[in-house]
């Protein structure tokens, strides 16, 4: 027995009434739709990868856009916090990591949607095109199978109507014979009926015999034809797996895209933001960053101790330049200092107290111009960041290089050259290259 199919799944045509399924077998009328329904499915699929390559896109996105927001905050609240040094720049190593993993997610983003979805899209254009209600590819596949099967199914057809025709004589026989018999052991009826059903009997085995005849001659027919029917079916299905191999495939490349795309391991950059991120946290010295604080907050910070002042009406001298001129104004390392400590100048006479109501104004126009001569220098490098404070000092940064012209004074200052430019800078904040 075959099972009867959905009136749902035929067509309105006139030709698929005849095909009408009768079993889960390919080679069943009709049953070729599940082949054709494939090439639906594969642009089914198109679209389905498509969107799932765009919503990791997304995440990827999503991802190195929270990972830029963390670093930012964070950043803000390590510069406004109270750690220092070294080791501050080891807590900032977490955040540039996080900047460099955003920006590598942001690279993924743009694989994906630049290589991956454009890349399956264009192929999903090229390989299926939409006509009416339904895929110009699938109808082709589906019009050549119907002419494939078109004549075998009208010899299947005749093949069960000649079988339903012949089991239907079979039975009208067996009715027929059973009647006769009966009738026979019934003496109420007369010759003459007993002769009718024998007569009928006699009938019903004569159109059994035709009935099989006509059923074994349409087999004959389609058995013929079977070759023929399999060689053109397996053409067409061919055609199909053909097709069906090539999306496979493309599907094959472009998850091999996905994996080339998402695997970050493959990054050359990678592994450098986990070397730059180990050797900045390596480089976190708290020997260093102790050493600096002493200098900076501590116990090495210049003082200005307090000393006996006479009455003098003359600026107060902030230090001595390198050729032994006095300069007025004044500094100390920290630039915090609320006070200055009382100076002697070259004539052996004490300055004014420079809180003095009395005292006169500071004359920062008078400082004394240092002059760049030419002499040659010994190179140093900064340890710590330096912001001039006035004219005449220098600005440099932790980890630059230049010239020491002259050594340490008696105040703790240098005069040094740095990018042709000669001025002074604090002896402690630098080190012999």
């Amino acid at each position: 027995m075959r099972l009867q199919s959905n009136s749902d799944d035929m067509s309105h045509h006139s030709d698929d009434g005849m095909l009408v399924p009768g079993s889960d077998s390919f080679w069943e009328p009709g049953n070729y739709k599940r082949t054709t329904r494939r090439i639906e499915d594969g642009e089914k699929l198109c679209r389905d990868l498509i969107l799932l390559v765009q919503e990791r896109s997304n995440i990827e996105k999503e991802y190195a856009k929270q990972m830029k927001t963390w670093s930012t905050k964070w950043n803000s609240i390590i510069e406004k916090g109270p750690e220092y040094g070294t080791t501050e720049a080891a807590w900032k190593a977490v955040l540039v990591e996080a900047d460099r993993r955003c920006e590598l997610h942001l690279r993924v983003k743009d694989n994906l949607v630049n290589d991956v979805v454009n890349s399956i899209k264009n192929w999903q254009k090229d390989n299926y095109h939409k006509q009416l209600l339904q895929l110009k590819e699938k109808k082709e596949m589906e019009d050549q199978f119907k002419k494939a099967q078109k004549p075998w199914a009208k010899l299947l057809e005749k093949v069960d109507k000649t079988k339903t025709n012949y089991h239907l004589a079979c039975k009208n026989e067996k009715t027929a014979v059973n009647q006769e018999r009966n009738a026979t052991k019934d003496s109420s009826l007369s010759q003459d009926q007993v002769r009718k059903l024998q007569e009928k009997v006699s009938k019903a085995q004569e159109g059994v015999k035709k009935c099989k005849e006509n059923y074994e001659l349409a087999l004959l027919d389609i058995s013929n034809y079977n070759s023929r029917y399999q060689e053109d079916m397996t053409d067409v299905f061919e055609r199909c797996q053909r097709k069906e191999a090539q999306r496979l495939q493309t599907f094959k490349d472009t998850l091999f895209s996905i994996h080339k795309s998402l695997n970050v391991c493959e990054d050359p950059a990678l592994p450098q933001i986990y070397d730059e991120f180990y050797h900045t946290v390596n480089n976190a010295d708290h020997e260093k960053d102790l050493r600096w604080w002493s200098n900076t907050h501590g116990v090495n910070m210049p003082m200005a101790w307090p000393q006996f002042e006479e009455y003098n009406v003359k600026p107060a001298v902030k230090k001595t330049d390198m050729n032994g001129a006095p300069k007025t104004g004044t500094t100390s390392i920290n630039h915090n200092s609320d006070f200055n400590s009382s100076q002697v100048d070259s004539n052996g006479v004490k300055d004014a107290n420079p809180f003095d109501d009395e005292s006169e104004e500071w004359d920062d126009g008078g400082a004394y111009a240092l002059v760049d001569n030419g002499e040659p220098g010994v190179a140093v490098k900064a340890l710590y960041d330096y912001e001039a404070a006035e004219q005449d000092e220098l600005t440099f940064k932790s980890g630059e290089e230049f010239e020491k012209l002259e050594d340490e004074d008696e105040q703790g200052w240098c005069k040094g050259r740095k990018d042709g430019r000669v001025g002074l800078y604090p002896a402690n904040y630098v080190e012999p290259v």
